[in-house]
């Protein structure tokens, strides 16, 4: 696998020559728009300062079950948004924030491996991405990339005229919970083969895809917004003593190492923001741990600022060792002392992250972490932070520019 150079990349030849990345025309298919932060929405929006950028919503990584009521109405809602013969969600545009130039909530067949569903969907998403493409047409030819973060949408290269088909693996869907894994795996294989390019958010993920046209590109941070500092927002613990986590509070999470730390530590708050997205979990019914719901991506910081320690408490399981959370880096940049489980992204930080192997190691740390001098506490942040300057978004997205470039023989 590759990580910043492009040496030995096969150079792909385009028709498109001497054209400027200013003018280039995006096309991607993700999860849903402004549901929750993603490397794929955190990534397009440095591409949209520049580029033409269009955004597809998901069409779903599993069949439909009885329970997914809620989905279903958010879905429908998303539809009842768009005109006749305009897909467009209509969605207002952001002060201060960059947004596509058109969000596409598609209809489809979510149903992964059905051949009946992905010649249908091959009809309805080239004719609804071309509807809304025509929306903004532009008069002369312009370099179109084609990047599909997920594997079902893969019904549609070929369709659209793409001069490079982009996957981005920011997940190991054979692990992912929540999907058809063996239809998804299907769809991914077939996707694969197809890809001029492919980019995977860790080595474990990019180790499962041909090594000649596979590029590991790890998550970013937004360095200056995660190092800024803010006041306690007004519902923040009343407590001296806060280790916090932000988050989906699901499966991947450790209850029993979570629990452990909160009974051995009944002096110290422990906070966690996220959706609880698991059934059965009471492990808000102790008095130290408390629960705070799901809020805007940009709010976290003015919790995760303000907290003595942060936590991250995973499971050892296929998907945590094919995963590369977000929140790892934007832990880096806050610069507070950070407790974590062991697994293969955190092991190339282990010089500013307390790495545990067991509750009993994780305790101590974590006591240890508490007792930091002040003038320890500085040289932690400043060893934390100087680990993540090089890694802002806005550099993970020069080096896709680079990477695609140089496939299609453009200049820039």
């Amino acid at each position: 696998m590759k990580k910043d150079n492009i040496e030995k990349s096969a150079i792909k030849k385009s028709s498109i020559k001497n054209s400027t990345t200013k003018s280039w025309q995006w096309l991607v298919f993700g999860e849903d728009w402004g549901r929750h932060p993603s490397s794929t929405q955190h990534l397009m929006k440095c591409i949209a300062v520049h580029h033409q950028l269009y955004w597809v919503n998901s069409i779903g990584l599993r069949r439909p079950k009885l329970n997914d009521s809620k989905r279903i109405i958010e879905k429908f809602k998303q539809l009842k948004n768009a005109q006749k013969n305009d897909f467009n969600q209509g969605e207002p545009m952001l002060m201060n924030d960059v947004q596509p130039l058109g969000i596409l909530a598609p209809v489809a067949i979510p149903w992964p491996g059905s051949q009946i569903a992905y010649v249908i969907n091959r009809l309805l998403l080239t004719y609804q991405t071309r509807a809304l493409l025509a929306k903004n047409e532009i008069e002369d030819k312009v370099p179109r990339i084609l990047w599909l973060s997920l594997p079902t949408a893969r019904c549609v290269a070929g369709s659209l005229e793409e001069d490079l088909l982009v996957y981005y693996a920011g997940d190991d869907f054979s692990a992912l919970s929540g999907v058809d894994h063996k239809q998804v795996s299907a769809e991914e294989d077939a996707l694969v083969e197809q890809a001029d390019i492919i980019f995977a958010a860790s080595d474990n993920i990019a180790r499962q895809f041909p090594q000649d046209k596979t590029y590991v590109l790890p998550h970013g941070v937004d360095l200056a917004h995660f190092s800024s500092r803010h006041e306690r927002p007004d519902n923040y613990p009343k407590s001296d003593l806060v280790v916090g986590y932000y988050g989906s509070i699901t499966a991947w999470l450790d209850f029993e190492l979570i629990t452990f730390l909160a009974e051995s530590r009944p002096d110290v708050t422990f906070v966690f923001i996220g959706k609880i997205d698991i059934v059965g979990c009471d492990i808000f019914n102790l008095n130290n741990l408390i629960h705070l719901p799901d809020m805007p991506h940009e709010q976290l910081i003015q919790y995760a600022a303000n907290w003595q320690v942060s936590l991250i408490p995973f499971v050892d399981n296929e998907q945590i060792r094919a995963c590369n959370p977000l929140k790892l880096r934007e832990y880096l940049a806050i610069g507070r002392p950070i407790i974590s489980t062991r697994y293969p992204a955190v092991l190339p930080f282990t010089d500013c992250i307390y790495v545990a192997d067991d509750k009993d190691e994780m305790l101590a740390q974590l006591n240890q972490a508490l007792t930091l001098s002040s003038k320890t506490l500085a040289k932690l942040k400043s060893r934390s932070r100087e680990r993540v300057e090089g890694a802002t978004w806005q550099a993970r997205c020069e080096l896709v520019i680079k990477l695609l470039s140089a496939k299609m023989d453009v200049q820039i």
